[in-house]
């Protein structure tokens, strides 16, 4: 008989493969539809569509999801419950995902910061072919994060990324040449290399073309260079930006123009740069390049200073030291200056021991003034020197010594510092500050002064 000729797990197993086969096909159109409704902005629709698929394991709704989660797209941003769509579609071999997943190891994001894992997941990621997993491997093999560093392996992740395209790779494969870093050094193949980044509106690359000019080796100061770097400031490069800035305001390699300054800097600090930010705020402070104000002053400063820029923080403290544009705060001024000094700023190093030798926004303590104007002693701050020999000339919060007062009044003297000079007259008679004749004539012709200035500098840039 017919039916005794039939083996029936045979056609159990192909009507099984058939039906699979059709679910998917099904699910792969309905994949389409949900990136349909996501492309015209109906993130409830690709929700709907999406979320039954990726509950049944397929990887690019997976993945999907995750992304609308991490930007809160139809649904409240949740960045632990988009790790965990990141996590799924990567365990299921989806090589965004698995990149996703290293990112949030890398940086700690909705889970502990952990570089094994981190690595484990871009390696899995680049074999699958994901171009910003090679790149991002070439950048720890060459920084030596999570791993030794090895820069002839961060070469051969930077080629495999720049053989397909990459920008970025191709930028950092050229940089590797020109340095001779994990490969031998070759100008040409640099800067091939750099065209080949330019040519794709890597801004990056395009300034450091300018920067270069390759008949010369590097040479910034050349004609193309700027003309490179002006066309990088045009295309929205932020350093480009300022730099041009910087030109015009110095009247170098262009002529001076301090309007012209400003405009540049205004580009560069909308894009971001804190440098420029901060800049900007002073130029509107002094007046430079165009009208005073005190109100853009500083919305620039405090842009800069949100980014912990320790100038424009500094900056801001003095706004407030002396009720520029606000309402006077010495404990405001006093948190920004420690702030700052926390940085490392040296001028603010001086502000906050400024502020506990006078009670300033913080209680009085000679000893917390010695420490601070210590530190910015110790940075090469002249004012600080000064500060802290008057210390140890009175022994205020320090033990009384002429010697150390004389010590760091020296300092400051060799500085140029106009009061430490007339210090030094009375203390060190054979002048064993070894100052040079033109600063003992300086300071003979000056009267003996020595009141500690106001925290504030000619120039916050």
């Amino acid at each position: 008989m017919l039916s005794q000729s039939i083996n029936l797990p045979a056609v159990f197993r192909i009507f099984l493969l058939l039906f699979v086969f059709i679910l998917l096909a099904g699910c792969s159109k309905d994949y389409e539809d949900g990136l349909q409704a996501y492309e015209e902005k109906d993130y409830a629709k690709a929700l709907e569509i999406w979320r039954p698929l990726a509950e049944r394991g397929d990887a690019e709704a997976q993945f999907s999801l995750g992304y609308m989660y991490a930007k809160g797209q139809g649904v409240e941003a949740d960045q632990d419950t988009a790790l965990s769509w990141y996590r799924r579609a990567a365990e299921n071999g989806h090589a965004k995902g698995q990149f996703n997943l290293g990112l949030a190891y890398q940086r700690g994001q909705s889970v502990e910061k952990d570089m094994n894992q981190a690595i484990k997941w871009f390696r899995k990621s680049a074999a699958g072919g994901h171009v910003p997993a090679m790149y991002i491997l070439g950048l720890l093999s060459v920084q030596g994060m999570g791993m030794d560093k090895d820069p002839a392996a961060a070469v051969e992740w930077f080629e495999k990324a720049s053989a397909k395209g990459d920008s970025r790779a191709q930028l950092a494969l050229a940089m590797m040449y020109l340095e001779g870093l994990g490969v031998e050094k070759d100008i040409e193949k640099a800067m091939a290399l750099m065209r080949k980044s330019a040519e794709q509106k890597n801004l990056e690359a395009i300034y450091r073309l300018g920067m270069m000019n390759p008949a010369r080796g590097v040479d910034k100061n050349s004609p193309q260079a700027v003309e490179k770097i002006r066309k990088a400031a045009e295309l929205g490069y932020a350093q480009a930006q300022y730099d041009l800035a910087e030109m015009y305001l110095k009247g170098k390699n262009l002529e001076k123009d301090p309007k012209a300054s400003r405009a540049w800097l205004e580009k560069a600090a909308a894009n971001g740069l804190p440098r420029a930010q901060n800049d900007l705020g002073y130029m509107y402070l002094n007046g430079i390049g165009g009208k005073a104000d005190l109100e853009k002053a500083f919305k620039w400063f405090n842009a800069a200073a949100e980014k912990d820029f320790p100038k424009a923080l500094y900056a801001l403290g003095k706004l407030y030291t002396e009720g520029k544009g606000v309402e006077q705060n010495d404990l405001k001024a006093f948190e920004l200056y420690k702030k700052a000094a926390d940085l490392g700023d040296p001028e603010a190093m001086y502000a906050v021991g400024y502020a506990y030798s006078n009670g300033r926004g913080v209680e009085k303590s000679d000893a917390m003034g010695a420490e601070w104007f210590r530190k910015g002693s110790d940075a090469g701050h002249a004012e600080s020197q000064f500060a802290l020999g008057n210390l140890y000339a009175n022994g205020f919060g320090v033990t009384k010594s002429n010697e150390q007062a004389a010590k760091w009044y020296c300092l400051a003297a060799r500085q140029g510092h106009p009061h430490a000079l007339d210090m030094l007259i009375s203390r060190d008679p054979d002048n064993s500050c070894g100052l040079s004749q033109e600063l003992l004539d300086q300071a003979r012709k000056k009267s003996v002064d020595s009141p500690l200035p106001e925290p504030g500098a000619k120039d916050n840039r």
